[in-house]
Parts: structure tokens; C-alpha cells; sequence
């Protein structure tokens, strides 16, 4: 008798698991009134992200030229850029196998 009262608690507290689980798992809110969140803030981060990366937002709107930059030094600094992809060494790869009997 014992064994059966231990069964028919194991599987009331199963069944009471269950309806919970399946309860919190299927919202509390009727269906047109859900707001998925990912729709929601859809673009946010990606907007974000590129708003901090914009050190002057107004850079573009002037025609001035810019100040403190010597022009040989930027020329020098872009040649050496555009030589050091030329200089680029294929690196060569291999693969060997050893059969080991």
C-alpha cells in the first residue's frame, strides 16, 4: 500500500510540473497583444554601434581642409601602405599523412 501511495504522489507532482512548466512556457498575454521582442528593438544595437563609432558627425558638412596633417608625411605614409601589399609572401603549405601499420 505504501508503494502505491508513493506512485500516485510521484505522478501528481509530475502532472502539477508539467502544467507549470507548460503554463509559465505559453505567455500570459492574448495573442495580438504580443510584442516579440526581437521586433521590437530590431537595428537598435547595429545603429548604436555605428552612432559610437562616429567621432565628429559633423566632419562632413564642411569644405575645409584639414589641418596638421604635412602632405610628404601622408604620401610617404600611404606609399609605404601600398608597398607593403605588394611585398605580401605566399606562404606555402603542407600536409603530410603518416600510415603507421
Amino acid at each position: 500500500m505504501k508503494m502505491l501511495k508513493g506512485n500516485i504522489i510521484l505522478i501528481i507532482v509530475l502532472a502539477v510540473f508539467s502544467v507549470v512548466s507548460l503554463w509559465g512556457c505559453a505567455g500570459n498575454l492574448p495573442e495580438g497583444k504580443r510584442v516579440d521582442y526581437l521586433e521590437q528593438n530590431w537595428g537598435k544595437s547595429f545603429e548604436s554601434a555605428k552612432k559610437n563609432q562616429i567621432l565628429n558627425p559633423e566632419a562632413g558638412k564642411t569644405v575645409e581642409p584639414v589641418i596638421g596633417l604635412d602632405g610628404q608625411v601622408v604620401e610617404h605614409n600611404l606609399d609605404n601602405r601600398k608597398k607593403s601589399f605588394e611585398e605580401q609572401k605566399e606562404v606555402e603549405t603542407s600536409t603530410s599523412f603518416a600510415i603507421i601499420e
